[in-house]
């Protein structure tokens, strides 16, 4: 059985084919290619929950990346939200972290720290490390497995 098998079994959630339009939109983000792929082929039809994290269909990852916090502020900074623990931490792609063609790690971010007052060094030193392929995330997520501790700047 593959991951998105296993994904439908324990959530009840269908995946489906994204809409051109949507990708398009997702690409003008900065979504790395082998997340478009994947979206082009296999968006979630709903939130999809695992062990407290939620996968979300493309029109939530445009709302987390340009209305919801932290994704308005880390978007700009090339940490492009995907998913959420229930809390409102956001699962982000850090493009800026990816190599030629070598897929954007996985990192995790607070929804509760002032992103809009730090640079992005300081950002990546509060970026937790989840999986280093969109591949690894969801055999994680399957698994549930994903560290959902974020990072806070230390007192």
């Amino acid at each position: 059985m593959g991951l998105l098998e296993e994904i439908t079994q324990k959530t009840g959630v269908k995946f489906r084919a994204g809409a051109a339009s949507e990708i398009d939109r997702l690409r003008f983000l900065g979504v790395p290619e082998d997340a478009l792929a994947f979206y082009r082929n296999s968006e979630p039809s709903k939130c999809a929950e695992i062990n407290r994290v939620r996968l979300w269909p493309i029109s939530e990852v445009l709302a987390e990346n340009t209305s919801y916090l932290p994704g308005c502020y880390l978007q700009p900074l090339a940490f492009i939200v995907f998913a959420t623990t229930v809390f409102g931490d956001a699962f982000c792609f850090d493009t800026k972290a990816a190599l030629a063609n070598v897929p954007a790690p996985v990192v995790l971010m607070a929804h509760d720290i002032d992103w809009g007052d730090l640079e992005r060094d300081d950002i990546v030193k509060l970026a937790r490390p989840v999986a280093t392929t969109l591949e690894e995330f969801f055999r994680k997520y399957t698994a549930g497995t994903l560290e959902i501790t974020p990072l806070y700047p230390r007192a």
